[in-house]
């Protein structure tokens, strides 16, 4: 019996830094294939227009945690571009491949610079418009993912955005059924599930917001089975 009341801590094969091979590179075309096809893009996206000033912008930098093959990335580019917006993104992973992999995708995108890096050892001598992370935050602990999230609003000037799974028995069972239905990887069949075990509920991100000390927090639910948490500087 899968019990959904507390956050899982199984771990992941993605969680790894020693992974690599052909199937993390099957494995990150299918997670770039679940983030079109169920709107972690455009959540992402959605959350940015909230999240940034008013009136005209310029221009636009924005830090990027756990990327993966960096398609949200070079999905922001687009979305920059079509507003006329210059925009400055680091993407930070910290897996030798993945961070491989990452590079080929945005060789054609000179606005992203790929980065392999701890995400807990940044310097906070860098700061950054947007920090962002999405699939990512579920990945550690509560009190990691506290201190990630702190070190995100530290490295931030307008605010940060995270963007995860909703821990729920249709997202669960549903993951599970189309990795099957799809004939996925094996690792994402098995890493899928155990995602959705380590995603969120609400009361869940707002204890960690309260924990890290955040400021002007707004969490929406997005369908299919996801939140996405904004957390605003005042300027």
């Amino acid at each position: 019996m899968v019990d959904f009341r507390q956050r899982s801590m199984a771990s992941e094969y993605m969680d790894h830094a020693t992974i690599n091979g052909e199937e993390v590179v099957t494995t990150l075309n299918e997670i770039e294939y679940v983030n079109r096809i169920l709107g972690g893009i455009n959540a992402t996206r959605d959350a940015l227009n909230r999240l940034l000033p008013t009136g005209d912008q310029p221009s636009l930098s924005l830090l990027d945690l756990g990327t993966g093959s960096a398609d949200i990335p070079i999905a922001i580019v687009r979305w920059a571009r079509q507003r006329e917006i210059a925009i400055d993104i680091t993407a930070v992973d910290f897996n030798p491949t993945v961070c491989e992999v990452a590079r080929q995708r945005t060789a054609a995108y000179r606005e992203i610079t790929v980065r392999e890096a701890d995400v807990f050892a940044l310097s906070d001598t860098d700061t950054f418009d947007v920090v962002h992370c999405a699939m990512f935050l579920h990945h550690f602990p509560q009190p990691q993912a506290a201190t990630l999230l702190r070190i995100m609003y530290n490295l931030c000037r307008y605010g940060i955005i995270v963007n995860d799974l909703h821990r729920h028995p249709l997202a669960y069972y549903s993951i599970s059924g189309l990795s099957r239905l799809l004939s996925l990887s094996p690792m994402f069949r098995h890493d899928g599930p155990i995602s959705v075990l380590r995603g969120f509920q609400r009361s869940d991100l707002e204890l960690l917001a309260e924990m890290s000390g955040l400021a002007h927090v707004e969490i929406a639910w997005r369908w299919p089975f996801r939140y996405v948490m904004t957390a605003r500087k005042c300027r």
